[in-house]
């Protein structure tokens, strides 16, 4: 069974590539390893680079980012043993699996036999992988559907070449083939999903297009075909120039008038995928702790290191240079999802 290949472009660009292994705890991080939000689904995140660079992106990826000064990659072994270690505190008999992440995960050069090895888990459900689509050929969706791949969630915001082209950021994304790939993912047993991010007054129509397309030409088992994901601007991310956040019930208004008008359901909810709240990881930290913490590498962004203390990934907030290996005091600023942000003291 064979795995993509890193896209050269991204092991390239004037970032630092850092590989994930042991003894580096795979949770307390947003970007890599595995978060998990009180519920049934576990998000997976084994790769963070990407080869686009859409310019309403909310993490500022790919080769365009100001902000990045590292991408991570995390070796499959470790990360199928901290699922493991994860699910252990799980009570539901389905544990699901969302493959995403702060880039373009298919990327990752082993993510096939990261699949393989997420199916063989017992108590494992649905596999889900997000993607922009771009990476996608017959290959690729044969092995990751043999491999136990269930779902592909495919992040399409126009169906026009030039509109899509301008809005991933590069002329080398092909639109119509990606529309030829999903097609034929869904032929051959994989249920698609469609998650085109809605910017008002820049692609309206286009996600109304969007939709009538998923309405003709995907047929899934169980998920819903459409997934609109709201356009969101954060501070280090990107944004269209003029374009201001929509409000939720924006949003929501949105999406009841496109329902009434195409007669397909948008708005979905984590029932639509059997997901439910389960026991959450335990947190060993929180705001306010001071704790020791060993320096792993440097952080994703700039100003930011990584290291671990009490078996959780802890950033580092700070200007100063700090050594590999050395041990820094610092004092918990941030600790929602197990997520932990710190500050030196």
């Amino acid at each position: 069974m064979g795995n993509i290949k890193v896209n050269e472009k991204i092991t390239n660009i004037e970032r630092k590539i850092v590989w994930i292994d042991d003894p580096m705890p795979l949770v307390g991080h947003i970007a890599f390893g595995i978060v998990d939000r009180g519920t049934n689904l576990l998000q997976v995140r084994p790769y963070t680079a990407c080869n686009l660079s859409c310019i309403f992106c909310s993490v500022d990826a790919g080769p365009n980012s100001r902000s990045r000064v590292a991408e991570f990659i995390v070796n499959i072994d470790h990360l199928i043993d901290w699922v493991k270690y994860v699910m252990s505190f799980k009570r539901s008999r389905r544990i699901h699996i969302l493959i995403d992440g702060v880039g373009e995960p298919l990327l990752h050069p082993k993510i096939i036999d990261l699949i393989q090895r997420l199916r063989e888990i017992e108590r494992i459900g649905e596999i889900a992988v997000e993607t922009h689509g771009g990476v996608l050929n017959e290959r690729i969706i044969k092995d990751l559907r043999d491999a136990g791949l269930t779902r592909i969630n495919v992040s399409v915001h126009s169906l026009d070449p030039l509109k899509a082209s301008w809005l991933t950021g590069t002329d080398k994304y092909d639109i119509k083939k990606v529309l030829e790939m999903i097609i034929y993912a869904n032929n051959i047993g994989i249920d698609i999903m469609l998650t085109p991010v809605w910017i008002p007054g820049v692609n309206d129509h286009d996600i109304e297009e969007i939709v009538l397309w998923a309405k003709d030409n995907i047929r899934n088992n169980s998920s819903p075909i459409l997934g609109v994901q709201k356009y969101i601007v954060h501070k280090r991310g990107r944004r269209i120039s003029g374009v201001d956040e929509p409000s939720w019930d924006h949003f929501y208004n949105f999406l009841n008038v496109l329902e009434r008008k195409t007669g397909v359901k948008l708005k979905i909810s984590p029932q639509d995928f059997d997901v439910k709240p389960d026991n959450p990881l335990p947190k060993p930290m929180k705001i306010g702790d001071k704790v020791v913490v060993k320096i792993y590498s440097i952080g994703w962004l700039r100003g930011e290191y990584i290291g671990y203390a009490k078996n959780r990934v802890v950033t580092i907030l700070t200007d100063q240079e700090l050594e590999k290996d050395v041990e820094a005091r610092v004092k918990i600023i941030y600790d929602k999802d197990n997520i932990y942000l710190s500050r030196i003291y």
